[in-house]
């Protein structure tokens, strides 16, 4: 019965443009460009995400060298 509610939820989480969460310069310029050369939110959601994670990585790899 709800589950048109939940699916709704799963899809809000995934949007990172309209919320404007950048975590630095890098991503606010894509989402500049995206809007200049009408390029697919997809894209630059992948691009951002892509971006975060390896950035975690190396994070994580620096720290435990570190260590």
């Amino acid at each position: 019965m709800f589950k048109w509610f939940k699916k709704n939820k799963k899809e809000q989480k995934n949007q990172l443009y309209p919320e404007e969460n950048y975590l630095d310069e890098i991503e606010e310029s894509l989402w500049e460009i995206k809007d200049q050369y009408d390029l697919p939110t997809e894209e630059i959601i992948n691009v951002v995400q892509s971006k975060r994670k390896n950035l975690d990585y190396m994070h994580k790899i620096l720290s435990k060298k570190s260590e």
